[in-house]
């Protein structure tokens, strides 16, 4: 069966994230010649000074590079950021997501405490940590996240298992607290296909997760976290083919800070 899709990439990062490459444009053409429909740009912010973040005074460029590109071509454009969740830093965020500029703001958390977890360089900390415990702390700051009221959208929800440690305990209920947290807040889901590169080899979030989404009525939208421009809408196919399979006849596309359902 074939079905015409709304081919929507909302997490895409440009040279201005510390640790991706390539211009604006470039992501737009990419975008272009591979079929989707609508890019949105989330450079990454973090709160605090950080490697890989846009400084505070960097977001007005950001911001003008973004809105200049939109004026200058006929592609559909987003004015987005990814934005770290760091508990206490709240007021912050707030400042940042609540810029009128933008179209949607990504809500993720990379960060326990000091460590970085999604960062290679820092994977031997995972030897230090039950993983059931692990996975309970990571998903209680995704559901302070969302429950801040600061986002759009939660990004790689179920990032935790990038390197593939994953508890042999049943997570369900973890999952399904999460998810009604989710609700409560009113925030999307990202479907984020970068997890296929990654060494757990799937998509954020997992089938099973993303199905308890889908029962409970969450709305979702696609990321593919590209960080060069070769990676715009990277194996969507696959997630398209997943969220079919789990019900999900729409998905979510932001202008202003406004949601609207749209059919895939």
């Amino acid at each position: 069966m074939e079905w015409v899709a709304m081919f929507i990439d909302y997490h895409v990062h440009t040279a201005m994230s510390g640790d991706a490459k390539g211009e604006l444009a470039e992501y737009v053409e990419i975008a272009r010649n591979r079929g989707l429909t609508e890019i949105g740009v989330s450079d990454h912010y973090h709160p605090e000074e950080h490697e890989y973040s846009m400084s505070y005074e960097e977001l007005a460029e950001y911001v003008k590079k973004v809105q200049l590109l939109k004026k200058r071509t006929d592609f559909p454009v987003k004015l987005g950021i990814e934005v770290d969740f760091i508990p206490g830093l709240e007021s912050k965020i707030e400042r940042v997501a609540k810029l009128k500029h933008f179209d949607y703001v990504i809500g993720s958390v990379h960060f326990i405490n000091n460590w970085g977890f999604d960062d290679p360089k820092y994977i031997s900390e995972y030897q230090k940590w039950d993983i059931v415990e692990l996975y309970g702390t990571y998903f209680s700051l995704v559901q302070q996240c969302a429950k801040s009221g600061l986002f759009d959208i939660i990004g790689h929800l179920d990032l935790i298992k990038k390197f593939g440690y994953e508890p042999k305990a049943d997570m369900t209920d973890v999952f399904m607290n999460t998810v009604k947290v989710f609700k409560e807040s009113k925030v999307c889901v990202e479907v984020n296909t970068s997890g296929l590169s990654a060494p757990c080899r799937e998509i954020y979030p997992s089938k099973a997760f993303l199905k308890i989404c889908f029962d409970n009525g969450i709305p979702i939208t696609l990321g593919s976290d590209a960080h060069a421009p070769e990676d715009v809408g990277k194996n969507f196919s696959q997630s398209l083919k997943l969220i079919r399979e789990v019900g999900y006849e729409n998905i979510a596309r932001f202008t202003y800070r406004k949601l609207e359902l749209v059919e895939i």
